[in-house]
């Protein structure tokens, strides 16, 4: 065989594809599974899991593969050491981790995603302990893993402006490859868990993390502005994401006085979160920034009428198919509210673009961009 047609040989750290898998997770099992069925890709997928570097030959064979990885695997120390002795074992061709720590010493050159840079552009969102300790670390490690990279992968044109901004990396060497929803339509059952909590058609929906940056805070007080007004009348506000009580967000419920009008429902699981969605009167999403931002994403494409911050990304993701407004400006944040609870017409009008807007997004097309960036670092890296 020529040298030419010989198979990539990849290797994918897989230890974010947990039970309870937060955004990076989700890209790889979502990313890994589109890769398993483009045809004639021209490489051979592995996976690094659980200890061993497996050969992956179809999609199905990846939950067996990365069963029990707990939480947090991804960062574990250990990869510093198995991982270079496993990929000079197996005479793998590429690694690709799915994050900004990557090993030190790995034998075959790589390839790294970066998905943001928030704790360098809202470092005011950090603890300040975490700021004091972490955050000159974090700079270091990922200036120097995306220095060390073949290509660098990131989910935004947004993001690589940034990555170029903030770390010095010639656009060049950056390859966006955007994601795209990752919730499946289903046609589960109103769980259980939600009888008597949330009325159906009647609550506004956030999917999340808790992170100040996120604009929960900006919410919450754009919630109680218009609580009282007749657009309003029965509707609550639902939270979905791990609880985190680091921020105090129950006690400023309690202070703005919405009492039951907010409803924290803790972790979803994938099965309830379909029809979370899709029973939504509206999804809002007031981050301050985001990589992507893949939640209204996922409501567009169960027929949700998105409301969505302004900032970063989330225009070059939504389009006109979301009703964008400005989070930190109140007057306007609650007037949105305001607006898509009590204008059907423009709810069914943003439904209807955003089911559109989210076809344009794949994971298969995603799945290409990533091969056709393996065979940029692959042929980058022979020439040298």
């Amino acid at each position: 065989m020529d040298v030419a047609d010989t198979p990539l040989r990849v290797v994918f750290d897989a230890h974010a594809i947990t039970p309870r898998r937060s955004g990076i997770g989700e890209y790889s099992a979502k990313l890994l599974a589109a890769m398993c069925e483009t045809p004639d890709s021209g490489i051979e997928l592995s996976l690094y899991a659980n200890g061993r570097i497996t050969p992956l030959r179809s999609a199905d064979e990846i939950p067996a593969i990365t069963e029990g990885i707990p939480d947090g695997s991804l960062y574990a120390l250990r990869h510093q050491w198995e991982l270079p002795l496993l990929l000079r074992r197996e005479r793998c061709d590429l690694f690709h981790m799915p994050d900004f720590l990557a090993p030190l010493l790995l034998p075959v050159p790589f390839v790294c995603t970066i998905y943001d840079l928030i704790p360098l552009a809202k470092p005011e969102y950090i603890a300040r302990s975490l700021k004091v300790r972490l955050l000159p670390l974090y700079r270091t490690i990922v200036r120097r893993s995306t220095r060390r990279a073949a290509r660098v992968l990131t989910i935004s044109e947004h993001s690589r402006r940034d990555i170029v901004r903030m770390l010095g990396i010639d656009a060049a060497r950056i390859d966006v490859t955007p994601l795209a929803p990752t919730v499946e339509v289903s046609n589960a059952a109103w769980p259980q868990s939600l009888a008597g909590r949330l009325q159906r058609g009647r609550y506004l929906l956030y999917v999340g993390r808790h992170d100040p940056y996120k604009g929960l805070g900006f919410l919450l007080d754009a919630f109680a502005a218009v609580s009282g007004d007749p657009a309003l009348d029965g509707v609550t506000l639902a939270i979905a994401g791990a609880l985190d009580n680091r921020y105090g967000y129950a006690d400023k419920v309690a202070a703005l006085g919405l009492g039951d009008r907010v409803v924290f429902l803790d972790y979803v699981s994938e099965e309830q979160l379909s029809p979370l969605y899709a029973n939504a009167l509206a999804f809002v999403f007031p981050s301050l920034y985001e990589g992507f931002g893949l939640p209204p994403l996922d409501a567009m494409r169960h027929g949700v009428p998105v409301l969505c911050s302004n900032r970063t990304s989330l225009p070059e993701v939504t389009g006109d198919a979301a009703l964008l407004f400005d989070p930190e400006e109140s007057g306007a944040f609650a007037s949105a509210l305001r607006e898509i609870c009590g204008n059907a017409s423009l709810r069914d009008k943003l439904i209807r673009s955003g089911i559109q807007r989210q076809e344009g997004f794949s994971w298969t097309i995603t799945a290409a961009l990533t091969i056709e960036a393996y065979k940029r670092a692959a042929k980058v890296h022979t020439q040298e």
